[in-house]
């Protein structure tokens, strides 16, 4: 009897760190950075509205 709980525990845990559910610190802060840099080139367009250009 002990060895089947054991072994369902063992079972539980190993498809539970396979499927994602703990994410290490390394894993979040690459996940931050790759969407950091994603966004560095999501640049929007300047307001023109309030320019009053160049004037030599």
């Amino acid at each position: 009897m002990k060895r089947t709980v054991f072994g369902a525990v063992l079972v539980a845990i190993t498809a539970l760190s396979l499927g994602g559910c703990w994410e290490s610190e390394a894993d979040k802060k690459a996940k931050e950075q790759q969407e950091a840099s994603e966004n560095l080139w999501n640049i929007t367009p300047p307001d023109e509205s309030q320019d009053k250009g160049f004037k030599p």
